[in-house]
């Protein structure tokens, strides 16, 4: 007989697979017990409406697999062994054929941790009375909605609720900004904040308001401010809408917003904003979203100025620095590596200079697992480059140079272990000759030492197979 803590580390490896744990519960009693805690420990509402349910004219309209089986999962998740166990509520799709059994569920989910609401198109009052009920769960931490639950009657009910750890809200509108500050005031356990999508309602004046209630914040996620309505937010006037004195000091990651290199001081803009936002903050994880930048080794080295105050004032925090494309200089390259030994993933731009930089010094970072770098022209880069500098650390793992994506791994052979370099184009396979390589210290950890380069052809994706729908357990 196994034992229950046994038991639960086996079925936890099986948490996502829905099926095999359904089959779990039939077992035994011990079985059943521990596989329902994990199967109903998130319950996840994608109602997909069939197409012969939308042409249908008949009434009521003919429901879908989708609808059916979700009825019964509410009904499965609610009796009373089952709804202690629920902690993450997500509802997606076209919720609303679920009018009448969601608020029964939602009362018995006494356990709630995490709702994420992010329907594609539901009923007016639909999350009225479900938002008023998270209001009583002070188990609830974690919060994601959409625009339907910042209409004039749900708005006011969504900034009730307290306690929350991590706030997201996609496409706020101009309601829910109105009592936002009210409410970031009183969520003072907020730790991670996400304002995705279209934020075109976010003025510089609103951004700047949120400044005061950032000082406990760790995360914080504002996408896309300047995607939309272009015309309001004039080079980069928003990001640059934070004081000079705002602090977030206790921020460890951040994402910027997406910049555009229309004219030569958007990146001195841009930084100038991210320091701003990071100054005095333990930061360990940045990364910059970029669609368009500069492509020649001419361009200016704007992101330098970010390099350096991250290499004085985070030498110890940094642990992930992702500037996309954009460009950094040689002595750029030099200064993060002396100064940041905890650097374990990299993202960025070099010239020439900066990458014969970049290869020597990479075998002196201890914690580096992870690097991708665009060289800019006319440099060329080849397969050899990327599995010399690969081979030349003990530590790197993935490695991209230009369009060369080379992973590394160790591998048992009849004779022994060896580090094996693998690179995947779209071209297909070519045999490529072993490479020589300096020496590292892995070759004392292997019997049988050696750097074999080989090309693996890139798996075509396949199409999603639909996953049996499984049947709740009533």
């Amino acid at each position: 007989m196994i034992q229950n803590d046994l038991l639960c580390l086996i079925l936890d490896l099986l948490k996502d697979d829905k099926l095999t744990l359904c089959r779990c519960c039939l077992v035994n009693q011990e079985f059943n017990h521990i596989a329902s805690k994990l199967l109903y420990s998130e319950v996840v509402l994608n109602i997909r409406p069939s197409v012969i349910a939308f042409a249908s004219s008949t009434s009521p309209r003919p429901r879908s697999r989708y609808e059916k089986f979700c009825n019964a999962l509410l009904a499965s998740a609610s009796l009373p062994q089952n709804a202690p166990n629920v902690k993450v509520l997500r509802i997606k799709g076209y919720p609303d054929s679920l009018s009448e059994a969601l608020l029964p569920a939602v009362k018995t989910f006494e356990n709630l941790q995490t709702v994420e609401i992010m329907p594609d198109k539901s009923e007016d009052d639909l999350f009225t009375p479900i938002l008023a009920e998270l209001e009583n769960r002070p188990s609830l931490v974690d919060l994601h909605v959409n625009s339907a639950c910042m209409d004039e009657t749900n708005a006011p009910l969504l900034t009730r609720i307290e306690g929350l750890r991590t706030l997201g809200l996609e496409r706020p509108n101009r309601i829910i900004l109105l009592l936002l500050l009210d409410w970031l005031g009183r969520l003072t356990s907020l730790r991670e904040l996400h304002l995705t999508r279209d934020c075109g309602s976010i003025t510089p004046g609103v951004l700047r308001s949120f400044v005061p209630f950032l000082a406990n914040i760790t995360a914080f996620f504002p996408r896309h401010f300047l995607l939309h309505h272009r015309r309001r937010s004039v080079r980069l006037s928003r990001p640059a809408a934070l004081s000079r004195d705002s602090q977030t000091p206790a921020l460890l990651a951040m994402e910027s917003p997406r910049a555009r290199p229309e004219d030569d001081d958007v990146v001195d803009k841009l930084c100038a904003w991210v320091l701003r936002a990071i100054t005095g903050a333990p930061i360990e994880h940045i990364r910059f979203c970029c669609d368009e930048y500069p492509t020649d080794a001419e361009a200016p080295r704007g992101f330098d100025v970010l390099v350096e105050h991250l290499s004085r004032e985070n030498s110890d925090t940094l642990r992930a620095l992702d500037l996309n494309g954009w460009l950094i200089s040689a002595e750029s390259v030099v200064l993060l590596f002396e100064s940041c030994a905890g650097l374990e993933e990299l993202v960025t731009a070099l010239d020439p200079d900066g990458f014969a930089e970049f290869r020597c010094l990479v075998p002196t970072m201890k914690d580096l697992h992870t690097a991708e770098v665009r060289v800019c022209t006319p440099f060329i880069a080849s397969a050899e480059d990327a599995a010399q500098i690969l081979q030349s650390s003990d530590v790197l793992r993935r490695l991209t140079v230009n369009e060369w994506k080379i992973e590394g791994s160790w591998v048992s052979e009849e004779d022994g272990v060896r580090f094996v370099v693998r690179h995947c184009t779209e071209d297909g396979l070519e045999n490529m000759p072993e490479v020589a390589v300096p020496q590292s210290q892995r070759e004392t950890t292997a019997p049988a030492m050696g750097v074999i380069v080989e090309e693996e052809e890139e798996e075509e994706e396949e199409e999603e197979k639909e996953q049996p729908l499984v049947e709740p357990l009533l």
